[in-house]
């Protein structure tokens, strides 16, 4: 017999069943909002006749902007103190933002030229990414800060990695809701109409954590710990440098990559 003694999460680190539903509702959210742009953003070749080229661009650019935005807020959450914690704020303003974006953007006029959706959707595409960070980047971290113990953030991402499955399995359906003819007249109305479904999905929905889960209170760095923004920056990019040094972390990044793209077939 084992003289191994089984871990026992320590009452104040457990997390009850209420706060990881509420937890996975956000993380159901979170994966929504990755998936449902790319998911339709089909519609824009398909219904609207824009080049594929430009549909590219339109996935493409706005991602080099979340490569500076993502650091930058998880920065400003960091070090954000209010009475609702560092946390919460973003999560409940992206949530909000994030939805009304999502679903204003595919409320495109009929009979414009090529170039004025591609500008009004790439900057759309724009500000809702950039809400999409002040909703994902502080969620990720809330996760990883509601309890000190390893088990039980073990568990909790267990629980809400499952529920956040869930939107995976309903979103390779979306073209055929939007193409169905007895609900729209043509795939652009089905996107418009689609789109203000998640929009409300992702703003209703997405406030639960915000709402019911329970932030830690975690110390303020003491002044001699704080660093600038650019400091702070130019640490991140060593650190990036670091990392990449590491072969087997390359690898999951590849089969990462494949894996993702395989996604967009």
């Amino acid at each position: 017999m084992s003289s191994r003694r089984h871990h026992v999460t320590a009452p104040e680190d457990r997390i009850s069943l209420k706060q990881k539903s509420a937890y996975a509702t956000g993380m159901f959210v979170n994966n929504l909002q990755a998936a449902a742009l790319p998911a339709m953003v089909v519609i824009l070749n398909l219904g609207l006749g824009m080049n594929p080229v430009l549909v590219g661009l339109i996935a493409a650019i706005p991602r080099i902007f979340d490569a500076i935005s993502d650091p930058m807020v998880g920065y400003i959450s960091d070090n954000t103190r209010t009475r609702w914690g560092r946390r919460r704020p973003f999560i409940l303003v992206g949530a909000v933002l994030a939805g009304l974006v999502f679903a204003l953007m595919w409320q495109l006029p009929d009979g414009r030229s090529e170039s004025f959706y591609f500008w009004v959707f790439l900057g759309a595409s724009i500000i809702f990414f950039l809400a999409y960070t002040l909703y994902a980047t502080p969620f990720v971290a809330f996760g990883y800060e509601m309890t000190a113990d390893y088990h039980e953030r073990t568990r909790l991402h267990a629980f809400a990695n499952t529920v956040g499955q869930l939107v995976w399995l309903g979103v390779p359906w979306f073209y055929l809701i939007m193409a169905n003819e007895n609900l729209f007249r043509d795939t652009v109305h089905g996107a418009r109409t689609l789109a203000i479904a998640v929009g409300v999905t992702v703003a209703v929905l997405g406030i639960v954590p915000a709402i019911f889960c329970r932030e830690r209170n975690v110390p303020a760095p003491a002044a001699r710990d704080r660093q600038g923004i650019l400091a702070n920056t130019l640490d991140f990019l060593k650190g990036v440098v670091i990392t990449f040094k590491c072969k087997p972390f390359l690898k999951i990044c590849a089969a990462t990559f494949l894996v993702f793209n395989g996604f967009q077939l």
